[in-house]
């Protein structure tokens, strides 16, 4: 458990840095624990970035897709934790600054072969800037 805690923590921070460094700067992971909707202190700054970067273009839209893995036969369960993790970020994105009218927020159901993969543990903040 401790090995995917830090596994995950040093792939947040290299996405994150990614995400810095690149010039195609409208998409945004942001990476959940295990059955969590919490937003770590790297998932919070992402959003901010997200969030800047949104206000900067004056994107029209935010769409923001939350994803979770899926955990046995359950699968109604795990579309609510991705519908709650794309309601997080949603609710991030609006606390700093973006007009929650530009956001759009949907859940991609979990496949019956997902596994628990910190890939399928996230949400994708796709922004279309606005017409200059």
């Amino acid at each position: 458990m401790r090995r995917a805690s830090l596994f995950l923590s040093f792939s947040v921070a290299a996405l994150l840095g990614a995400c810095a460094n690149s010039t195609d700067r409208d998409r945004y992971p942001v990476f959940f624990a295990a059955g969590s909707t919490e937003l770590s202190p790297v998932a919070q700054q992402i959003i901010g970035r997200a969030a800047q970067d949104a206000r900067n273009s004056h994107a029209s839209v935010v769409e923001v897709v939350g994803h979770a893995a899926a955990h046995g036969t359950n699968l109604s369960a795990d579309e609510q934790l991705a519908i709650n993790r794309a309601k997080a970020v949603a609710d991030a994105l609006a606390t700093d600054g973006v007009g929650t009218a530009k956001i759009t927020q949907f859940a991609r159901a979990p496949a019956n072969n997902q596994d628990a993969a910190v890939a399928a543990r996230r949400v994708s903040i796709e922004i279309d800037p606005g017409t200059p």
